[in-house]
């Protein structure tokens, strides 16, 4: 594996217990399976949007939403759909947006990820990514003034690192000292651009501990227990008042940028240093005790469940035009409003 000798592996992390592994396993498993039946159905022609997968990066996903608490605030971005079924959003909200569905998060305007789900505290995706950095610093700043026990978290990758936003949002951070956690993915690509041609020193850790002077741990980020481990270390942390803090998850991105994007820039010789995560994390369970019918039953139950929810999402409504304005334009109030 192409990390650092001093990332803990899972084996030594006896505080994540089984069935946290198994629900790590459960979320992971289901953004595999919705992502490849979104996949397939974008190669039918049944999605007019594109399609960004976090195949090779779930662990990151599942254990950072995992970690979070049920009133904590989370603006994942396109590749951390386990994060969404951590905060409760179903599979067949998610099918809804995609099919772009009447009665879906963005009422049929949108066949991507760009949404959010308030009830559940989940901020929807800005696509010029970094820019939710100083979103998440401003939800962070607020829960401060309030005086309330809860945290903010964003992600980006390795490429949003050359981004104003992500820089001013760390700055700022680290000034009004607030209750955030960022989570860096480093995928090894912004697009097809390797790290090493966008950036001179590609440990983000080191950056962001010598730059902005805020803890960043690294970590195997296709090891989902360790990830949970460091992430729900770093959210006690910032609720507890040490301010700001962040995580560098390694990992490589198993499908192109999108999915019109081959990848056939990645080599084979690099793909072979990264394992897959969710098979990484089954071979955990089966060494906990599970039995291969007890991990079985579990990869079935996650298919069952997303077969369901397009099902569900496939029956609903198409939006109706007559609906087209809706959420476009304000209620004219005060002396703005129509004399009656």
């Amino acid at each position: 594996m192409h990390i650092d000798s001093a990332i803990a592996p899972a084996a030594d992390v006896p505080e994540v217990g089984h069935a946290t592994r198994v629900a790590l396993f459960r979320l992971m498993l289901l953004q595999r399976d919705v992502e490849e039946r979104i996949m397939a159905l974008y190669r039918q022609g049944r999605i007019s949007g594109s399609v960004y997968t976090g195949r090779g990066q779930e662990a990151v996903a599942a254990a950072c939403g995992l970690a979070l608490g049920p009133d904590d605030v989370v603006a994942p971005l396109n590749r951390e759909l386990a994060c969404h079924f951590a905060r409760g959003v179903s599979v067949a909200h998610v099918f809804r947006n995609f099919l772009g569905r009447g009665n879906g998060p963005t009422f049929g305007r949108d066949g991507n990820m760009h949404f959010g789900v308030p009830e559940r505290n989940v901020f929807p995706l800005v696509s010029m990514l970094g820019c939710l950095c100083p979103v998440a610093v401003g939800a962070a700043l607020a829960l401060k003034h309030r005086g309330e026990s809860r945290v903010a978290m964003t992600f980006w990758g390795d490429g949003a690192m050359s981004t104003g936003d992500v820089h001013e949002g760390l700055g700022l951070a680290g000034v009004l000292d607030v209750p955030v956690v960022f989570v860096i993915q480093s995928n090894r690509y912004a697009y097809s651009t390797p790290s090493e041609r966008q950036m001179r020193n590609t440990n983000i850790a080191e950056r962001i501990e010598g730059g902005w002077s805020i803890p960043c741990e690294r970590v195997d980020g296709t090891d989902a227990t360790a990830v949970y481990a460091a992430a729900a270390a770093a959210v006690a942390r910032a609720r507890g008042g040490a301010g700001p803090q962040a995580l560098e998850a390694l990992t490589l991105r198993g499908h192109g940028h999108a999915a019109h994007d081959g990848a056939q820039y990645v080599s084979q010789e690099l793909r072979a240093q990264y394992g897959d995560p969710v098979e990484r994390l089954a071979s955990r369970l089966l060494r906990d005790g599970m039995t291969a019918d007890d991990v079985a039953e579990l990869r079935v139950a996650a298919e069952q469940e997303v077969a369901a929810g397009l099902a569900e999402a496939e029956a609903d409504p198409a939006p109706d035009p007559a609906q087209l304005t809706r959420g476009v334009y304000a209620t004219p109030v005060g002396r703005f409003a129509k004399p009656g």
